[in-house]
């Protein structure tokens, strides 16, 4: 009968003897790239604030225009009322723009002559003065921009109106003119 060969038995393992680990290298790139993928995720999905536009428009309430002796008005707008001294000061200021439609309505505290200038008002406007009888003794067109030049009413004014430059000429806006708010 032949002879079987011996077998070798293994060593037995010393003390403190770890047998040689699989490397983990693919197991930390699959997590680090669902990890990446994971925070991709959310940065995405969180919302983005619109682009700061300086300040919004308050519609405050509503405005026409009558030819004197008129029942229909010339146009409408939707108004802000700048009221107290604070809005009165603030204006216009810092705004990129102003839809066709929409004005500011200014109350004075007393019926005099008014000026204003346009420092900080980045879109050109018709600057509209109004007696205290709500009709129209003065307009200034196309007033420019970011100026420190005083745009004066030239008469007794209660009210200010403020629209896109053009405005006035576009609806044919004139002195005597009667506003309703």
């Amino acid at each position: 009968m032949p002879r079987k060969a011996p077998t070798q038995k293994r060593p037995r393992a010393a003390a403190g003897y770890q047998p040689k680990k699989k490397s983990n290298i693919k197991r930390y790139l699959i997590i680090g790239l669902l990890s990446l993928a994971l925070i991709s995720f959310i940065l995405m999905s969180i919302p983005k604030s619109p682009a700061y536009t300086g300040p919004q428009f308050t519609d405050d309430g509503d405005l026409a225009i009558y030819r004197d002796g008129a029942t229909e008005p010339i146009v409408q707008l939707d108004i802000e009322l700048a009221d107290d001294e604070e809005s009165r000061v603030n204006g216009l200021m810092y705004r990129q723009e102003m839809d066709e439609d929409q004005a500011m309505l200014f109350i004075m505290e007393a019926n005099e002559p008014q000026s204003f200038w346009m420092l900080n008002t980045y879109i050109p406007l018709d600057i509209i003065y109004i007696g205290e009888d709500k009709k129209i003794v003065s307009i200034q067109r196309n007033t420019m921009p970011k100026s420190t030049d005083p745009v004066p009413s030239g008469a007794p004014a209660k009210y200010v109106l403020e629209v896109n430059a053009g405005y006035a000429e576009r609806h044919g806006l004139q002195v005597g003119d009667r506003l309703e708010w």
